[in-house]
């Protein structure tokens, strides 16, 4: 049986040198890049754009990165251009480009940079389910996946195959949340979405990543690497056997898995280069995921008691409520004692109608939510390895 292959290399800095030296001795390590472009093509470059961040925050594919890649396509004659829907978009793509570091980088290397959104849709179907992925994605000869590994607070990693969410344009990513809000269900419409979109390239970004509470309210973690490879469950399950994880515990990896999509079985992967050895990597509790296996009205009884949920610290809020524009179900209201006309407060939560997806927290640029945590889930923690 032939191995799946990943090569990994070596990358100490965003140093545009050391970035560049990395993505490119990887790519050689798979016969060069001239085996996925050729002269002609219409490459599209997809980062992780998360949140309107710049690149010292790390919650975002680093613009070095972005620079190499889109260099190294010229190089074989393509044609790059660049895409993403950021988390919860709001209507000006500008100033993901502009906070991220991108606009600079697209316009020195007169890259064109996509608007996914107003750039129209494919609707697809999969599982008896409907989906809609932007055209440029579909339309293009092929597409590089640029993410950055970071932990997540609903699906653990954040990687390959999470990164392809982004290929759903506007606010439909906040409707599946609101759609699928156990933490299951929605690896599931990950899943659906990352097989919709076409064969890809995938070149990581894991110099600096992300531990603790991902996507964007974690903590920077030095990994010092680079990966491709054009495998993208085998990535993330390499990637998660790296940071000391079994590859299977991660919903979406043992989902791909299961359905065909890639290969996580790490005996049937051949790695190129020689990946660091990181034994305290830190995850984010997934208590939330036990819960599932608990019958339906006793999980409903202990949530009562036994939670974890999004609170909002009032001495790190500066009241910008792009938390409240994030929330799917409208969760996040004006505070009762606030009236109606005061134009900035600080949002209340309704946890009734909460489904814990994080959006909010994912889209807060001052790291002003966390995990909320009641007396019995501190207890129980404890005893969780």
């Amino acid at each position: 049986m032939e191995k799946t292959e990943i090569a990994v290399s070596e990358c100490k800095s965003y140093s545009i040198k050391d970035v560049h030296t990395a993505t490119k001795t990887c790519l050689e390590s798979l016969g060069g890049l001239k085996n996925y472009v050729s002269s002609g093509d219409i490459v599209l470059l997809k980062p992780n754009l998360l949140q309107a961040s710049s690149p010292d925050k790390y919650i975002t594919t680093h613009p070095a990165i972005v620079e190499s890649v889109i260099s190294l396509v010229k190089e074989v004659g393509g044609i790059p251009q660049v895409g993403d829907s950021p988390g919860a978009f709001d209507r000006n793509i500008n100033k993901y480009w502009d906070a991220t570091g991108l606009t600079d980088v697209c316009e020195r290397l007169d890259v064109e940079l996509v608007n996914f959104e107003n750039s129209g849709s494919y609707h697809k179907q999969r599982n008896g389910q409907d989906y809609y992925i932007a055209k440029p994605v579909l339309d293009a000869d092929l597409v590089i996946n640029l993410p950055k590994i970071k932990t997540h607070s609903l699906t653990i990693l954040t990687c390959a195959i999470k990164n392809l969410y982004g290929t759903v344009p506007g606010f439909l990513k906040t409707e599946y949340h609101k759609l699928a809000p156990q933490p299951s269900k929605f690896s599931e419409k990950v899943v659906d979405i990352y097989a919709l979109n076409p064969p890809c390239l995938h070149i990581v970004d894991g110099v600096i990543g992300m531990e603790g509470y991902g996507p964007s309210s974690g903590d920077p973690r030095y990994l010092g690497m680079v990966l491709a490879g054009n495998d993208g469950v085998a990535m993330d399950s390499f990637i998660t056997h790296v940071l000391g994880r079994n590859p299977l515990k991660i919903p979406t990896n043992r989902l791909a898995y299961y359905q065909g999509l890639g290969e996580a079985d790490l005996n049937n992967i051949e790695v190129r280069g020689v990946a660091p050895v990181i034994n305290d990597f830190k995850w984010p509790s997934n208590l939330s995921h036990t819960l599932e296996l608990i019958p339906g009205p006793l999980a409903r009884g202990l949530m009562s008691l036994w939670y974890t949920r999004p609170t909002i610290d009032s001495e790190k809020c500066t009241m910008c409520l792009r938390c409240q524009a994030s929330c799917p179900t409208n969760a996040l209201k004006k505070p009762g004692q606030r009236t109606e006309d005061q134009d900035q407060y600080i949002p209340e939560f309704d946890y009734g109608h909460c489904i814990n997806c994080l959006c909010c927290m994912e889209m807060c640029p001052e790291k002003a939510i966390y995990n909320g945590k009641s007396l019995l889930y501190k207890f129980t923690s404890l005893f969780q390895k």
